[in-house]
């Protein structure tokens, strides 16, 4: 697996070597740290100053990154810097030219501390992205390593997909495997007249549904590797149930794409991205299609 890191020299972007650190040695990935540069000026001698300006600058903090990362345990990086018309267009060119199999992105800046936030780079990489995209909060408490692999699951075809490339990744990497659905839970209605359930009794019995859910993948399990744990979060709304994820210092989260996004593309519906935003550890979405040998009709509700 070879990581293609995003890395921004202007601000410069910790996050996403943190969360490249962790994970080039729970796999032994090749990492490549790609900065793309803007196009230059029409005018040719203010072109070559302001090029000459940006290449030195480049240079030097891709030069003080992969030092970073060389410290923190990380096999030689190779560091690459392309022209594109844009960040995320020169983003996909590179993990097209290397072959990477795994995009990491770091926050946007500003974004509340522990927690991811989208950008303008990753907000489009998050409707187009070809390969699964690791997205690294904005501080988080850090591990030296992946230590496990929990995949967000409600039956869909988007969660086996998601299932698929963690229970694949989670053999490569020797890590545990778990299965997690999250079930929000809204504020109490008032009880009617008219019978109508309250929001609280639907939360509950959702809870319910899928812990049957759960109960029943882990009987039928064939593998490969061993039986995944399994845990229901419940909470108030999304950032109560992501709270609830009893979550260990280097789990990452496995999310799928949408179901209406094209084939071999990262698309978030509107549920993935509140997982997302409101996820206390790094996140990795899976692109739709990419499970192709595991086909499963997607018409559950959008739970995940």
């Amino acid at each position: 697996m070879t990581l293609v890191v995003g890395y921004a020299v202007d601000p410069v972007e910790a996050a996403p070597l943190r969360l490249a650190a962790a994970l080039a040695p729970t796999g032994g990935e090749d990492v490549v740290l790609a900065t793309v540069v803007p196009r230059g000026f029409d005018d040719p001698r203010t072109d070559r100053e302001y090029r000459r300006f940006l290449v030195a600058m480049v240079r030097e903090a891709q030069q003080e990154a992969v030092q970073d990362l060389a410290g923190d345990g990380v096999p030689p990086v190779r560091a690459v810097a392309l022209e594109a018309p844009s960040v995320p267009a020169g983003l996909v060119s590179a993990v097209t030219r290397v072959e990477g199999s795994l995009l990491v992105l770091g926050a946007a800046h500003g974004s509340p501390a522990g927690r991811f936030s989208t950008g303008s780079v990753a907000g489009h990489l998050l409707h187009s992205s070809p390969v699964p995209l690791a997205l690294a909060p904005r501080p988080w408490p850090t591990a030296p390593r992946v230590e496990r692999l929990t995949c967000a699951y409600a039956g869909t075809g988007r969660s086996r997909e998601a299932l698929a490339w963690a229970t694949r990744t989670a053999r490569a990497w020797d890590v545990p495997l778990r299965l997690v659905t999250f079930a929000p839970e809204r504020p109490p209605m008032l009880p009617s007249e008219t019978g109508l359930r309250t929001e609280a009794l639907v939360s509950a019995q959702w809870a319910e549904q899928a812990r049957a859910q759960l109960d029943e993948v882990a009987a039928g399990w064939r593998g490969p590797g061993p039986l995944p744990g399994t845990h229901v979060a419940a909470g108030s709304g999304w950032a109560g149930a992501l709270a609830a994820g009893d979550w260990l210092p280097g789990d990452l989260l496995v999310v799928g794409s949408s179901r209406h996004g094209p084939l071999a593309r990262v698309f978030l519906g509107s549920t993935a991205t509140k997982i997302v935003r409101a996820s206390p550890v790094p996140v990795v979405v899976v692109p739709r299609g990419s499970a192709r040998s595991h086909p499963a009709p997607d018409d559950t509700p959008d739970r995940t």
